[in-house]
């Protein structure tokens, strides 16, 4: 069998799982009635199912990490056996595992060995962390970090001077939080050779001083003239972090994942090892990256990397089409205010047509980072020729981030099936929006900062995501936050654009059903209905009986995968 007949249908549910689901749901409803089966769990409480007929419940029974009961707890207990768990939780809520549609789970839990600068708020903060982290790790010839917030320094610009003061001998490595700038040391570009004489790789710049000396500050492609240089990570380091981030995501809920890229430095093996590692608590959708000047042998190489297993997939291609706004590299229709600058458009727009159309006719499905409303657009016409070249295909496509949308493209997500992964816990007005976004964007165009109900009152669809580790993993603060477009806790403060604020409802099915729709697994996951997988979070308090400024200290007492008991807060 080719493969491209092997893999056509990834993104279809498993056939044998639907079929298997069918036989169960002829034998509950047509079954010996004298033989019931007796459940490993039951849970008692009131149930968020996100099925629409049915959307509360009081109880769960589960069997063999399938849902086989869902309905009133006077009922349910004819499933109790003599070794059947009972899980009493009344004052809170049970609902779908979360699921995660954008997030770097295998860089992230490497990353939280490394020097984390995440929350420093000025620059001896900073730099007071570096130097302790360089102190109690002597033996390492590469430093390696991220988190650093531009917000930090004056200037929003770092200096390789201060880390030179830090160490001249080793070279220094630091995304920043956002991982579309790098701040390096003098031995760092001594390493790539980076002079006053360098000039800016394509989709890249290398920040320099008024005499043209580089300041150690490089944005998007131009992080890779040093990145490049860094060591590998060992496999053992590598399968202790992805082991460390599943349980992060365990304890906040999230049962499934969509990992936003691997790139040339990062091996898909370790991803593939674990959807067949039947101990495994997550399911993983995995993502690679794709480049402008070498698509075409990317589409060759990748159609031999993809799988299917049981706990996860990788039929999905990841692009770039512009960079951030802060950055000044997300592209826009109109310049920055005072300057000239459009930002940076990653693919030429005729080669990303031809791109996505032949990636999509080999059956894959297309992940975009798209922030500046010039990229979405761009995005969404490479869609919209997709779609005339093809036909209609079921490739639900994604686009994230999707931070300032032209009003005239809000109905096009609908129109070509194309879902939107928000994080919106980014959707208040923080220091990233008031002083680096706002400014060099204008009153009007503000309007359209992360348009999550514009999007779905034009029938879009919006999905869940963290992009952890760039913030915060847990999906109750992102979901507070679209409910209230204000700072986590702040109940009257101010608020970014409330008129795009979503009701509680909208956000849990981001995470849910919306999100299984997009990794294909909807008739898998994403609702609590009869023969589905039991993937369920199980929450302190109920969200709907408590203010939304409070949703974030809702606590996970559990989360289940598979029917099995991946996490229980002590």
């Amino acid at each position: 069998m080719s493969l491209m007949k092997k893999f056509k249908r990834t993104y279809q549910v498993n056939f044998l799982f639907n079929y298997h689901r069918l036989i169960l749901l002829l034998f509950l409803f047509y079954g010996c009635e004298k033989k019931i089966q007796q459940a490993d769990s039951i849970i008692i409480g009131r149930v968020f199912t996100m099925d629409v007929n049915h959307p509360w419940v009081d109880a769960v029974a589960i069997k063999d990490g399938i849902i086989i009961y869902v309905g009133s707890k006077e009922d349910v207990f004819k499933y109790k056996g003599d070794f059947t768990r009972i899980i009493i939780n009344e004052e809170g809520m049970v609902l779908p595992g979360f699921i995660d549609t954008h997030v770097h789970l295998l860089w992230g839990g490497m990353e939280m060995n490394e020097c984390r600068l995440n929350g420093l708020a000025n620059k001896e903060q900073v730099l007071s962390h570096i130097e302790n982290y360089i102190k109690q790790n002597p033996s390492l010839e590469w430093i390696r970090g991220y988190g650093w917030d531009l917000t930090a320094f004056q200037n929003n610009s770092p200096r390789k001077e201060w880390l030179d003061k830090i160490s001249i001998d080793k070279p220094i490595f630091l995304y920043s939080y956002d991982a579309h700038s790098a701040w390096v040391n003098t031995k760092a570009l001594e390493l790539a050779g980076i002079t006053e004489n360098t000039s800016n790789p394509k989709n890249g710049i290398i920040e320099k001083d008024k005499n043209g000396n580089p300041t150690g500050l490089l944005r998007e492609d131009a992080m890779e003239l040093v990145g490049s240089l860094i060591p590998k990570y060992k496999d053992e380091e590598i399968y202790s972090g992805l082991k460390l981030a599943i349980e992060m995501a365990n304890e906040v809920g999230i049962t499934s994942i969509f990992d936003a890229g691997l790139g040339p430095h990062d091996d898909l093996t370790f991803y593939q090892n674990a959807s067949k590692d039947t101990l495994i608590t997550m399911r993983i959708s995995a993502s690679q990256y794709i480049n402008q000047d070498s698509w075409r042998s990317d589409l060759r190489a990748i159609k031999k990397k993809r799988y299917n297993y049981q706990y996860g997939y990788m039929n999905t291609i990841k692009i770039f089409a512009d960079g951030t706004i802060e950055s000044g590299t997300a592209a826009l229709n109109e310049p920055y205010i005072g300057t000239n600058n459009y930002g940076i458009l990653n693919w030429d727009t005729d080669t990303l047509k031809v791109a996505f159309s032949e990636f999509e006719k080999y059956g894959f499905q297309i992940h975009v980072h798209a922030i500046g409303d010039r990229g979405i657009k761009t995005t969404l016409d490479a869609f919209e020729y997709a779609k005339i070249k093809n036909g209609q295909m079921d490739r639900r496509h994604i686009i994230s981030h999707a931070q300032l949308v032209n009003p005239y493209d809000i109905q096009r997500f609908a129109e070509l099936n194309v879902s939107a992964s928000f994080q919106s816990l980014w959707a208040y007005p923080d220091q990233y929006i008031r002083d680096l976004t706002i400014p060099v964007l204008g009153p009007i165009r503000s309007k359209w900062n992360y348009p999550l109900q514009s999007i779905v009152l034009a029938g879009g669809r919006i999905v869940g995501g963290s992009d952890w580790t760039v913030t915060s993993l847990n999906p109750l603060d992102a979901i507070e936050v679209a409910v209230t477009r204000r700072r986590l806790g702040d109940e009257n403060g101010e608020a970014l654009l409330i008129n795009q604020a979503v009701d509680l409802e909208t956000i849990l099915r981001a995470y849910t059903i919306n999100a299984a729709y997009a990794i294909f697994k909807e008739d898998m996951i994403g609702s609590i209905e009869l023969g589905k997988k039991a993937d369920l979070v199980i929450l302190d308090k109920n969200l709907f009986n408590i203010p939304k400024h409070e949703i974030h200290n809702t606590n996970v007492n559990m989360t289940i995968f598979d029917g099995r008991i991946a996490y229980e807060r002590k």
